[in-house]
């Protein structure tokens, strides 16, 4: 069981919602909040890597929450907000037999 003093940051999960549909057919699309919880963030140094002749800041981390309906449903499909940047969720996985604990393997400096 993990202690509850180790989850000190707040998570905003989000999910792209399908919009309205403008006279020409367009769908405006957007995201919405799925869920906030409370999580525990380790991340990792930066790499930057060249590509296409620019310099590209990529950043990786792991976050942890506790497990619930609501956790198990996040996918990579989805997005998180923490510590003011947008990372995109590349893989979820459970951490404890229990299924007390899932972690998330971030991003950032990627397409969300």
């Amino acid at each position: 069981m993990v202690k509850a003093g180790t989850y000190r940051e707040r998570a905003v999960f989000q999910r792209l919602s399908e919009g309205a549909v403008d006279d020409y057919g367009n769908v405006y699309t957007g995201w919405s909040s799925l869920a906030t919880r409370w999580a525990d963030m380790r991340e990792r140094t930066g790499k930057e890597r060249i590509s296409g002749g620019a310099l590209a800041d990529v950043g990786g981390a792991t976050l942890r929450v506790r497990s619930d309906s609501t956790t198990q449903a996040i996918t990579a499909a989805d997005r998180v907000v923490i510590r003011g940047y947008t990372w995109a969720i590349k893989d979820v996985i459970q951490v404890d037999a229990k299924d007390t604990v899932l972690e998330f393997l971030l991003e950032r400096g990627v397409a969300a």
